[in-house]
């Protein structure tokens, strides 16, 4: 494996002691100010520029064009090639995989202003962050992310405001779960409020057997951030 040079501000993120040691998580900063056209992005192929370019929104496109930029790059290195010459094919469920001989497994994320890109050599993994903006109604979401479990968890909670990241905690656990399973919040396969995440025990999630052999944790996150990593046993 080669060093990944990659032209945006990304970080690894320190994983809690019982985390797999073949599983790495890396937190990247979205650069707003970089246009598309840069040569910041040179590493994306014709399929992901037309897709970036679809977006309405130039922060749509700089949240999808950088992450999967730096996705590209960090490949690359673990792979020894060129990151502009990587392939990418979908399994049935549509989950992402690198076409290329012991490719590490990956999954990626992006919410507000911030990224996060997952890899390993050894089990699948699922990583999920989101901005816990204040303004957001999670419970009209509730219904379709909280099992009973969890719901009783969450409103035993001191305030909203406690109430309200318990919420954005849940989410991100059971996304990073379904996410490594190959599925998303719209799954009929494992549906989100079926199985239990909560109460959480430090930063390990007591991922619901009915969920598949997955485990999961919080990951330290940005001020308004929730975030969190799951793997296969």
């Amino acid at each position: 494996m080669t060093a990944a040079k990659i032209p945006f501000d990304i970080q690894p993120i320190q994983l809690p002691p019982d985390a797999p040691d073949d599983v790495r998580v890396l937190l990247l900063r979205i650069d707003f100010s970089i246009a598309l056209d840069n040569t910041a992005y040179a590493a994306l192929d014709t399929g992901e520029r037309a897709r970036a370019a679809r977006f309405l929104r130039h922060a749509d496109a700089a949240r999808f064009g950088a992450v999967r930029c730096a996705l590209r790059h960090l490949l690359a290195a673990e792979t020894g090639n060129d990151p502009a010459r990587l392939v990418f094919d979908a399994g049935e469920r549509g989950r992402p995989f690198l076409v290329h001989p012991d490719a590490p497994d990956f999954n990626v994320s992006h919410s507000g202003g911030y990224g996060l890109i997952a890899l390993s050599r050894g089990r699948r993994v699922g990583v999920d962050i989101e901005e816990a903006r204040g303004d957001f109604h999670w419970r009209d979401l509730a219904p379709a992310v909280l099992a009973q479990t969890d719901r009783h968890a969450i409103d035993a909670l001191p305030g909203e405001v406690a109430r309200s990241l318990a919420f954005f905690d849940c989410w991100t656990a059971k996304e990073a779960v379904l996410k490594a399973h190959g599925d998303g919040i719209g799954s009929t396969a494992i549906p989100m409020h079926l199985f239990s995440v909560l109460p959480r025990d430090g930063v390990r999630y007591p991922v619901a057997p009915n969920a598949g052999a997955f485990d999961a944790v919080a990951l330290t996150a940005p001020d308004g951030y929730a975030a969190a990593l799951a793997w296969s046993h």
